[in-house]
């Protein structure tokens, strides 16, 4: 089985006094990136929060956004410093005084003065804030996960339909094996004569000659590699463990210098564009696995 690593979750409580609105955003990285940002008062409960995310994602930038509201309309509303009030009130009255012919001051003049207002201190009750948190986190972890198992289905099936079309490419490239070693004896045979035509014939060179074509003619080696990452991938998609994204990567990798090699050690045409096709699908494989966690 896979999962891809992009999604997104949402959670939103209200209990206790609180308002808990969480936003998960989950995107490709190699690594677990972890981004949580908290209301600059509620900081205390970061590790919390991070640790709980890091038990449940394996990989991937994870993205959280957290808001924290008081619903208690006490707790919201600004209170007034009576103080301060009085103190702004005498000073219209002065000021009243001092200009002649001026209306008088009213309590409106007084109510839109800012500097009177100050915001009340939340009374927290932290063990309770912290199990919402981390209840809303579970939940939004919840939604995450199923929409990336859900979008893994899709690029299951596209992997697996990419490595069928490998597959059937290096049927093609292993049946042309026959072909490309009577080339490869012809070009021998060539090479041969054309060495024997030499009046000062080294014999070692000779043997070097013979020995470096026969290996270039060789393509087996590199067909049976190829044939077993194709099998390895197949077993690790259709696991039933989540498939490591990482892995799948290198194999990637690995077909693509198997279909390098082969691509090298041949001229055959009909081989050669059988390579081009190949390396075509395993790019195209490779940009689906790396969306795998």
């Amino acid at each position: 089985m896979i999962c891809s690593m992009t999604a997104f979750g949402r959670t939103q409580v209200e209990d206790a006094g609180y308002s808990i609105t969480i936003e998960v955003r989950t995107l490709n990285s190699r690594y677990l990136d972890i981004v949580l940002r908290l209301p600059k008062n509620y900081l205390e409960f970061e590790d919390t929060l991070r640790r709980q995310i890091s038990q449940s994602m394996r990989r991937g930038r994870i993205e959280v956004f957290v808001q924290i509201e008081t619903t208690i309309v006490e707790q919201k509303a600004p209170k007034i410093d009576q103080s301060v009030a009085r103190f702004y009130w005498e000073q219209l009255q002065e000021l009243h005084r001092r200009l002649p012919g001026t209306d008088p001051p009213t309590r409106a003049h007084l109510m839109i003065n800012p500097h009177i207002y100050q915001s009340r201190e939340a009374a927290v009750d932290r063990d309770i804030l912290k199990e919402l948190l981390t209840g809303s986190l579970t939940e939004a972890l919840r939604q995450i996960q199923d929409m990336r198992c859900h979008e893994g289905d899709a690029l299951l099936q596209d992997c697996m339909t990419r490595l069928e079309i490998l597959r059937s490419e290096l049927s093609l490239v292993e049946g042309r094996k026959g072909t490309i070693i009577e080339d490869y004896q012809k070009r021998m045979r060539e090479r041969v004569e054309e060495l024997l035509s030499t009046k000062d014939l080294d014999e070692s060179r000779l043997l070097q000659e013979v020995a470096y074509m026969a290996e270039r003619a060789d393509i087996n080696e590199e067909i049976v590699r190829f044939q077993s990452h194709i099998e390895q991938m197949e077993s690790l998609l259709k696991g039933t463990k989540p498939a490591d994204g990482r892995r799948l990567d290198f194999l990637t990798q690995e077909l693509h210098r198997e279909a390098n090699t082969i691509g090298c050690k041949t001229g055959d045409l009909d081989t050669v564009q059988a390579i081009v096709r190949i390396k075509s699908e395993i790019g195209k494989l490779k940009e689906q696995v790396q969306n795998i966690e």
